[in-house]
């Protein structure tokens, strides 16, 4: 009877343990309510959704993880997504941001880092609807290297909002990148722009307006990544990852 209990205990810690959470996904930067296994559902009210999401190791040990990302259903046409993700903090300028082809529904980012106790992963998303209208439905992975899926969470976006694409004689440059002291911005074909740039954990460093130039003053950013985010006549004109780099 007790090697019966025994097993049974044994058992019961082996499913215990295979069904156990390693990641759990958290929205925002500073957000302490697990959302693992759910749907964040939102509505598109400006020209780019940007969403912006970190996984936490819960199991106390290093992992070396990538991210995937899968479509439920197929998006409309136009949609076009770019994902960032690398570690938090990242001093080292690890993490990159990926354009997904349209298409593509089962990506998996090309870097890999480990998270542990002391850093997080960082999933970034910039999703552009491009005028178009209807409905997105992605699940998000953490996983390892062996393509074991640690946790997951869905994201659902419907009803995107009518816009405008720029048109194609808009251009925009940034310079140099990395950047030590000033990062040069440059807009030709327009001269009614904004300009914002957010850090790996969302928040809004620098939000301005600007004509056809202007220099950003980052000596006093920390190092690491940021998602520079351009606006041209009151459209989307451009999204683009920037190195800070002392």
């Amino acid at each position: 009877m007790n090697k019966l209990v025994l097993s049974l205990f044994a058992t019961l810690a082996i499913g215990l343990s295979a069904n156990a959470q390693n990641v759990a996904f958290y929205e925002g930067s500073t957000s302490t309510t697990d959302i693992s296994g759910t749907t964040v559902t939102v509505q598109v009210s400006s020209f780019i959704y940007e969403g912006f999401f970190f996984g936490k190791n819960l199991t106390g040990t290093p992992i070396d993880v990538k991210v995937r990302r899968v479509s439920l259903i197929a998006p409309p046409a136009a949609v076009t997504e770019q994902v960032c993700t690398g570690p938090i903090p990242d001093p080292t300028a690890i993490g990159s941001c990926f354009d997904i082809a349209a298409g593509n529904g089962n990506w998996l980012s090309p870097n890999q880092y480990t998270i542990d106790d002391a850093n997080k992963a960082n999933i970034e998303l910039h999703i552009d609807p491009h005028g178009s209208t209807g409905m997105l439905h992605n699940r998000y992975y953490i996983e390892d290297l062996n393509g074991n899926k640690l946790d997951s969470m869905d994201l659902k976006i419907g009803n995107f909002a009518s816009i405008k694409d720029v048109k194609p004689s808009v251009t925009f440059t940034a310079f140099p990148n990395p950047a030590d002291d000033i990062l040069n911005l440059t807009v030709q074909g327009s001269t009614e722009n904004s300009v914002k740039l957010v850090d790996v954990l969302g928040n809004v460093v620098m939000e301005d307006k600007m004509t056809s130039n202007k220099k950003i003053d980052v000596r006093d950013f920390k190092n690491g990544v940021y998602i520079l985010t351009v606006y041209a006549n009151g459209n989307l004109l451009q999204t683009r990852r920037v190195v800070v780099r002392h």
